[in-house]
């Protein structure tokens, strides 16, 4: 081109730069046609690739809306769990306590049999004795054996009519059954018994029921001697009624 200017030629010269111009243009807008095709496909890309992730976001979005609802569920069971293991455990609490207190009143009326039958025993066992002692010893004196309303032994003889209520070791309630026996014996036997005897067989009475005995009138006996002794006393004094 520098040539065909020297030469003279300008009007080549000039169509060559045009031409070289052109081509020079051309080249510039095909690489930037090339480079809009490549940042649209880029483009197209990143909003597939924004698209697709949006759908997971809206999708995680759904899950843990649907996570919450579950975790708000859960948590609404687990109260209503937790208040029935609370009325489960009171109700096992109240079952225990009546448990116990049914053991417990069994246990007392257990241990009230074995008491009454501990009771039977011994004054089945004193009277079989005393009946056998006053035979041998004290005919005179004949020994009955009663077990019914406030005595246990009967004794008639020598103008004596005696109520004998027997313990292992006396207390104020057998004060009060030989008490409740007069009434009952005078209607059997046609006569009040003279002469009302605690007999104590472990040979132990507490103070206060000799106190109380002896103001009721009632004799306290620890032996047959001892009761073959009393109703001696009363049989001398002439009986009583």
């Amino acid at each position: 081109m520098v040539e065909l200017a020297e030469r003279g030629h300008h009007s080549a010269a000039v169509e060559r730069v045009f031409a070289q111009l052109g081509e020079a243009i051309v080249r510039s807008v095909r690489e930037r046609d090339r480079q809009l095709e490549e940042l649209t496909a880029n483009v197209d890309a990143l909003r597939e690739r924004t698209e697709k992730l949006a759908a997971s976001i809206d999708a995680l979005r759904e899950r843990t809306e649907g996570l919450a609802t579950s975790i708000d569920a859960l948590r609404g069971k687990t109260e209503e769990l937790a208040k029935a293991a609370g009325e489960l455990h009171e109700s096992v609490v109240e079952l225990r306590k009546s448990l116990e207190e049914e053991k417990r009143k069994l246990r007392q009326r257990l241990e009230g049999r074995v008491g009454r039958l501990e009771g039977l025993l011994v004054e089945r066992d004193v009277a079989d004795r005393l009946a056998a002692w006053f035979e041998r010893k004290a005919p005179e004196y004949e020994v009955i054996r009663w077990f019914r309303t406030g005595a246990d032994v009967l004794i008639e003889g020598r103008g004596v009519f005696a109520a004998v209520e027997i313990t292992v070791r006396p207390d104020l309630e057998d004060k009060e059954q030989l008490k409740v026996s007069m009434g009952a014996l005078e209607n059997a036997w046609g006569r009040w018994p003279n002469l009302l005897v605690v007999w104590s067989e472990s040979g132990l009475v507490p103070e206060h029921v000799a106190r109380e005995a002896d103001r009721a009138g009632i004799r306290i006996a620890r032996g047959p001697g001892e009761l073959k002794a009393l109703l001696d006393e009363v049989a001398s004094e002439g009986g009583g009624r």
